[in-house]
C-alpha cells in the first residue's frame, strides 16, 4: 500500500511539465496535525514556500514538525527539512503541490534523518492574502520513536502573495 501511495505521487509529479504559470510567489503557514504514531495524537506543523522559477512553478520549501511521542515524560520528535515543493497542476485557479523535504530528525539528544512528502493544496480565503492549505504528507524518520512511515494529514492556516 505505502508503495502505490510512493508510486502514484511519484507518476503525478512528472506532469508538472505541462501546467500553468504559478499565481503564489510566497506562503508562510502553520496548523495542527494528525500523528496515529503519537500519544497524544496532535502535533504541529509550519512551512514556508517561495517561488524560485517563475516558468516551472518550482518552490524552495521548508517544513517543522513537531511530533509528540509520548506523554509521560512528555516527549516530542521534531522534524526539521528543506527540499522543493512542485506544482504539479491546477484546479481551477487553486494549484496543487507536491512538496519533498529531507533533513534532521531530534528527540533530546537522539539525533538522526528524516524526510517527507506529499500533497497540499492552497486554497485562497476570498479575496485577501491568506490561505486554508490541506495537506497528507508521509514523514519517514531514523530517530526512535519516530521511525516508520507516519502518514500526517494536516490543515495550515497562512499568508501567501
Amino acid at each position: 500500500m505505502k508503495s502505490r501511495i510512493l508510486l502514484s505521487l511519484f507518476a503525478l509529479s512528472i506532469c508538472c511539465f505541462a501546467q500553468a504559470p504559478p499565481t503564489l510567489q510566497n506562503l508562510y503557514a502553520a496548523g495542527v496535525s494528525w500523528n496515529q504514531a503519537g500519544t497524544p495524537a496532535v502535533a504541529g506543523t509550519a512551512l514556508f514556500a517561495h517561488l524560485v522559477n517563475d516558468g516551472s512553478g518550482t518552490y524552495a520549501f521548508g517544513v517543522y514538525d513537531a511530533l509528540p511521542q509520548n506523554t509521560k515524560p512528555f516527549t516530542v520528535t521534531s522534524n526539521v527539512g528543506m527540499g522543493i515543493a512542485q506544482q504539479i497542476f491546477k484546479i481551477g485557479n487553486t494549484p496543487v503541490f507536491i512538496p519533498t523535504a529531507a533533513g534532521i530528525s531530534f528527540t533530546g539528544s537522539n539525533t538522526g534523518w528524516a524526510w517527507s512528502t506529499g500533497v497540499g493544496v492552497p486554497i485562497k480565503i476570498k479575496s485577501s492574502n491568506w490561505y486554508a492549505m490541506p495537506t497528507v504528507r508521509v514523514v519517514k524518520s531514523s530517530v526512535a520513536g519516530g521511525t516508520g512511515y507516519q502518514l500526517i494529514p494536516t490543515i495550515l492556516f497562512g499568508w501567501g502573495k
